[in-house]
């Protein structure tokens, strides 16, 4: 009797725990981490290279008004002595005096005698300048401005003018801990900088221009391809998703929704995100922080592979534009091979392109050329038949980058003038030529 009970009770004992061993099964869960898509990111660096604020947005131009001559400051020794004298001083107290200057006066009031004007490539928004400089205002995000006055000559006290050229907008500012010996060795030699003129393309607008012809040498460099394989490890979410093709003059790479495009003839990387859309209407302050957040993504995966500066921007399309940089002038491009260009969504990267080389190796073979006055500039400008000389927002000295035709990995740095003419960069050619084509003045390739 005692062996049935037995037998019975392990009986029941097995059984009952069978079922809870399935119950288990059925029921069971495993804990997976979870990976959300749009938090995937590789932590991978096309270059080592992480640049400061300050190297990327840098003056376009320096120059000292002094006895009724103006004079450029063209060495980059110079520039950032400058710069580095004006990261010592504290600009507070900030109060728009714009209704004092009337329209007849502006010009003379940012370029009359006594002054150093800094000029910015494009107006920039104040959190960018409390980067560049120290700033203890903090009522001004909003505000953007291209140029900075710092009057040398018979001041009281020490002040410095924030002003918006195109919008006619005067800041001043109170300047402490700035030494004036500091700032006045650049205004007592100024005489030794290139001689400038004045060309006025407007009632408030006047471009600088070297009185004498200007010599620079025609450069050759060996380039270097950058790997786009680490551009997908570093754009996409998810590279594990993404899916080669093979095209005739390139390569696309897709994860179903991002597209990345890779142009062997130009050299060229496109990557485009239409999931981030596009949003015209945003805040000022979403807006002022474009600029930064450009700077911050290319740093985010070592994408500053060559020395690129800031260049201009849309806050309306939440476009900015950084231009390659050598010996201290642009470098234009038809194609686009010289600038890294962003156009931004709500939150996210929309379109980016940029150059798929860098740099490497200059040639030692280099041809020294001579390029037209300014004065000679803008003869050739007003030869032009249909040239407004209103439409004119810049000229400037630069290169133009062309492709080796014999030698693949070599490219051709140009000598010459440039005209930001109707909103876009034109190559200023010596052509005696009075046509109109395409909408633009021939002469302005």
């Amino acid at each position: 009797m005692k062996y049935e009970t037995a037998k019975t009770i392990i009986l029941t004992f097995l059984v009952l725990t069978s079922i809870v061993f399935t119950w288990g099964l059925w029921t069971y869960h495993p804990k997976y981490d979870v990976i959300p898509n749009d938090q995937y990111v590789q932590n991978v660096s096309v270059s080592n290279s992480q640049v400061d604020t300050s190297m990327i947005v840098r003056p376009s131009q320096i120059l000292i008004h002094k006895n009724g001559n103006h004079y450029g400051m063209v060495e980059e020794a110079d520039v950032n002595k400058l710069l580095k004298e004006m990261k010592r001083w504290t600009f507070d107290d900030f109060e728009n005096i714009s209704s004092t200057v009337s329209k007849q006066n502006f010009l003379s009031f940012i370029h009359g005698k006594g002054k150093i004007e800094i000029i910015y490539s494009d107006e920039i928004p104040m959190n960018i300048y409390q980067d560049l400089f120290r700033i203890d205002d903090k009522v001004l995000d909003s505000l953007t401005f291209d140029t900075i006055i710092v009057p040398v000559e018979k001041r009281q006290k020490f002040v410095a003018y924030f002003v918006s050229v195109n919008h006619r907008k005067i800041y001043k500012a109170t300047v402490s801990g700035a030494s004036l010996g500091g700032i006045e060795q650049f205004y007592e030699k100024a005489e030794k900088f290139p001689r400038y003129f004045a060309y006025n393309v407007s009632e408030t607008k006047s471009i600088f221009l070297p009185e004498k012809e200007v010599t620079m040498r025609r450069l050759q460099y060996y380039t270097d391809e950058l790997d786009p394989d680490k551009f997908k490890e570093a754009l996409f979410s998810d590279p594990s998703f993404v899916k080669k093709d093979t095209l005739t003059f390139g390569e696309e790479y897709t994860d179903g929704s991002r597209l990345m495009d890779v142009d062997f003839l130009q050299k060229l990387l496109l990557y485009v995100n239409p999931a981030a859309g596009s949003s015209i209407s945003q805040s000022n302050e979403e807006s002022s922080s474009l600029i930064q957040k450009s700077i911050d993504f290319v740093n985010g995966h070592g994408g500053w592979t060559d020395v690129y500066r800031f260049a201009e921007w849309n806050r309306d399309l939440r476009k900015v534009v950084f231009r390659l940089v050598v010996n201290n002038h642009p470098v234009f491009n038809n194609y686009g091979m010289s600038e890294i260009v962003q156009i931004w969504g709500t939150n996210e990267i929309n379109k980016y392109q940029r150059p798929l080389f860098r740099l490497e190796i200059p040639d030692r073979v280099s041809v020294q050329t001579t390029l037209l006055s300014g004065q000679q500039v803008v003869q050739q400008l007003e030869k032009m038949r249909g040239f407004k000389k209103e439409l004119v927002n810049g000229i400037t000295l630069g290169y133009e980058l062309v492709k080796d035709q014999e030698r693949e990995k070599v490219v051709i740095l140009e000598p010459a003038w440039f005209c930001l003419y109707g909103g876009a960069w034109k190559k200023i050619s010596i052509k005696d030529t009075d046509e109109i084509r395409g909408g633009n003045a021939i002469g302005l390739e």
